[in-house]
């Protein structure tokens, strides 16, 4: 289960002037249709990838400025050829690392081999089918086309073998009109993360207009969706249930985009800083933007959680199947 901050160390982490997370979206595609997307990077599609070395200067540079915890993220971070690199150059800076995806290519050995280097794994799941999944193009661009998906399959595997071997496990779901009824107690029980966070998708100006209307829900609807789940998984005590809703996530999150651009998202759109961590630095970057970012939300959030390695408690193993990327 994930620890509670003694009173002690959160105050002294709350009260810090440092920035405490941020989430790199290093990737700026992605090979699923998730209608809802907030992030699907467009503009940066356009642009060409950075070097491999460009990257570990993104990262010493959010190192120096004294980060705690780095989240890779996209799009599809998986499909970024340096992610390896990037993620072990981040645990040898002394960040603690997380990665967000939908678990393609995302194999037994990736997980064996990264162990030593990823403390948390992230897996994006909306529903307890794929039937769900489908319609909201959780899956594979072919597959969507199909009205299937293989999601659900593939991320109960990855995250089986991944709680045997000793990551801590997240599990992130968007509530949305198309799974505002579905349950998932019992997936998330069979799971076992340690902390599942419950989102209320997200509409944000110039990323998902036109995709996202329909998908939206009520503050009333997200909050019955919440309540039900908390109340079913009430003796789960090893699972922390965190929700956001669309005013807890606006200027709450520090974010890097695939270029190295720092940016945050207060008033519902990006603001992005003029220039990239690659021509000024981390803290310069920040700085440019650092307005659109509220300490107290990000705190009242609970973004300040016991992320560090030593507080994962292991699960007896369960044993699964082979892991298809």
């Amino acid at each position: 289960m994930i620890q509670i901050l003694d009173i002690e160390e959160k105050e002294k982490r709350k009260n810090s002037s440092r920035l405490p997370a941020v989430n790199w979206h290093l990737e700026a595609y992605c090979n699923y249709g998730c209608k809802f997307c907030y992030a699907p990077l467009r503009e940066q599609r356009e642009k060409e990838r950075i070097s491999k070395d460009e990257g570990f200067i993104i990262l010493q540079s959010i190192a120096d400025y004294g980060v705690e915890k780095i989240n890779f993220v996209g799009g599809e971070p998986m499909l970024n050829p340096y992610i390896d690199d990037w993620i072990m150059t981040a645990k040898e800076l002394g960040l603690v690392t997380s990665i967000v995806s939908n678990g393609t290519k995302m194999t037994e050995e990736w997980l064996l081999k990264m162990a030593p280097h990823l403390d948390w794994l992230g897996l994006s799941i909306d529903a307890s089918n794929d039937k769900i999944h489908a319609r909201i193009g959780r899956g594979r661009f072919g597959e969507i086309r199909d009205n299937k998906s293989s999601h659900l399959k593939r991320c109960l595997e990855i995250s089986r073998f991944a709680k045997k071997i000793g990551y801590g496990l997240k599990l992130n779901t968007v509530v949305c009109s198309e799974n505002i009824f579905d349950d998932m107690s019992e997936l998330v029980s069979e799971i076992q993360p340690n902390r599942w966070k419950l989102f209320k998708v997200l509409p944000i100006s110039g990323q998902n207009d036109g995709q996202v209307d329909s998908m939206l829900v009520t503050d009333i609807q997200f909050q019955k969706y919440v309540n039900r789940h908390r109340k079913k998984l009430t003796n789960q005590k090893s699972i922390q249930i965190v929700s956001e809703d669309n005013d807890e996530m606006l200027g709450t999150y520090a974010m890097i985009d695939p270029q190295g651009l720092v940016y945050t998202n207060l008033n519902g759109n990006y603001f992005f800083s003029k220039k990239s961590i690659l021509e000024v630095g981390f803290s310069n970057a920040w700085r440019e933007v650092n307005a659109g970012f509220s300490n107290d939300k990000f705190n009242e959030r609970g973004g300040l959680w016991n992320w560090k390695k030593e507080s994962i408690t292991i699960n007896l193993p369960i044993i699964g199947g082979d892991i298809s990327g």
